[in-house]
């Protein structure tokens, strides 16, 4: 009888308005191939928007993994509350995805992800991420702070037989990634 009890309000618990997720709620997939494996982001997010007279205009996501070849990945990305169109505070991602690319090397292929904060100062992320899943360097920040197995561009040029042109500018391929709900 206790274990009935115990269900039943678990069940009134989690469909209560505090828990329930937002009825604008959508999950987005994003899919690209990199060196023979499929690289896919999933993002959640809200068909609201951030008010204008906030910091980060961009859109209002709570999470986004990187699935490279089956292995889930997330970035390590601080939340922001903001003001939205509905006029409550939301807890969102304070950065989110904006590209993806496959830069070709001779001795192999980087997945690259882009992410931008949405405001002229905002610090911007850059990762360069192996086939397998390893995120090989990154940056985070305008001011290109670089930090990963690999450690700089040189060695990633070293390691995966890319140039310097292909890490600085994006391939004509480039993947960008335009959030609405589908």
């Amino acid at each position: 009888m206790n274990q009935l009890l115990f269900a039943g309000s678990l069940a009134w618990l989690f469909s209560s308005p505090a828990f329930a997720a937002p009825t604008d709620a959508y999950t987005q997939r994003d899919v690209m191939q990199c060196g023979g494996v499929e690289v896919v982001l999933v993002s959640s997010c809200r068909s609201v928007t951030v008010d204008d007279a906030e910091t980060h205009v961009i859109p209002v996501c709570s999470d986004q993994t990187i699935n490279i070849d089956g292995k889930v990945l997330r970035r390590d990305i601080s939340k922001v509350s903001q003001l939205t169109s509905d006029g409550a505070k939301t807890k969102m991602l304070s950065n989110v995805v904006v590209a993806m690319d496959c830069v070709e090397g001779t001795q192999g292929s980087l997945v690259s992800i882009g992410g931008y904060g949405g405001c002229g100062a905002c610090a911007e992320w850059h990762g360069y991420y192996s086939t397998a899943g390893r995120l090989e360097q990154y940056s985070f920040d305008n001011n290109q702070r670089l930090f990963g197995s690999k450690g700089s561009r040189e060695e990633l040029i070293k390691a995966y037989g890319v140039t310097k042109r292909q890490l600085m500018s994006e391939s004509p391929a480039v993947k960008r990634i335009v959030y609405g709900q589908p």
